[in-house]
């Protein structure tokens, strides 16, 4: 390789190898203990950190102070600006979530396959994860599985969320899908009205059904079909962005997943 390179050739081009931050959850669906791994990129990582240090100096919160779905430590007031904080950055991510009844050690080797599969489908030449602690119980089995796939994982860390701004990202995330699968499943009211500034400017109360639609339809990876007679575009995400490997019969993973796994990208009034 020369060490000397001209400053007028153009660039090499490469492949981008991206890096996914994967956090993890989980959710007790029809009975069956469920664990739940999301993970997200950005094409632009600066943005999303900025904003979230941005949303933490705006509702008093240090910049190392950890954000996570399932604190008890947020008022009702910061819940909900960190809500719609959230949600206005995780619209920007590319997201991934995979849901079993096994094992976090195996949501994580299904993870790998479906980002490599999305790393195909993109043209990008590989990826590296960075997880939050206690994913990956068997670092070597994960290794040698990952490595081997196509476009591989060219590598993967464990991290800290307390310290890393995009894991902090990914940890809520997950809690946005298992609050999408509760929809599903009927334990939270999709009708339920929150007051947010679902467009710039205009603050009233909409269902939190149709915000959560309005503000994640774009983040998960999906295929988009044609539009339909009624003007409408679909995006399907089952095999896709959203992965399930379970017991549970078709038909009750169908339940679970009927709030994510299919998206409308037109107008949603």
């Amino acid at each position: 390789m020369a060490i000397y390179v001209d400053a007028n050739r153009p660039a090499r081009y490469c492949p981008p190898v991206k890096t996914f931050y994967v956090d993890d959850s989980n959710c007790e669906i029809f009975g069956v203990q469920h664990a739940l791994l999301g993970a997200i990129s950005f094409w632009d990582e600066s943005p999303a950190i900025f904003d979230m240090l941005q949303l933490k100096r705006a509702i008093g919160l240090r910049p190392d102070r950890e954000i996570k779905w399932n604190s008890q430590s947020f008022s009702d007031t910061e819940r909900r600006a960190l809500t719609e904080g959230m949600l206005s950055i995780l619209t920007h991510c590319r997201g991934f979530l995979v849901v079993t009844d096994r094992s976090k050690q195996t949501a994580a080797l299904e993870l790998a396959v479906q980002l490599s599969d999305f790393c195909a489908s993109a043209g990008l030449g590989g990826f590296v994860c960075r997880f939050d602690k206690n994913i990956i119980a068997g670092a070597q089995q994960f290794s040698e599985a990952a490595s081997g796939l196509n476009p591989p994982c060219a590598g993967w860390s464990e991290g800290e969320s307390a310290h890393d701004q995009l894991i902090q990202c990914a940890d809520m995330f997950v809690g946005f899908q298992k609050l999408r699968i509760d929809l599903g499943l009927g334990r939270k009211k999709e009708d339920k009205l929150i007051e947010v500034e679902a467009y710039e400017g205009l603050r009233s109360e909409y269902p939190l059904g149709w915000y959560l639609r309005l503000a994640l339809r774009h983040s998960l990876w999906g295929r988009v079909q044609d539009m339909n007679r009624s003007g409408q575009v679909w995006k399907e995400n089952i095999g896709f962005g959203v992965r399930m490997v379970s017991s549970l019969p078709d038909a009750l993973q169908d339940q679970a997943l009927s709030h994510l796994g299919r998206e409308n990208l037109g107008c949603i009034h």
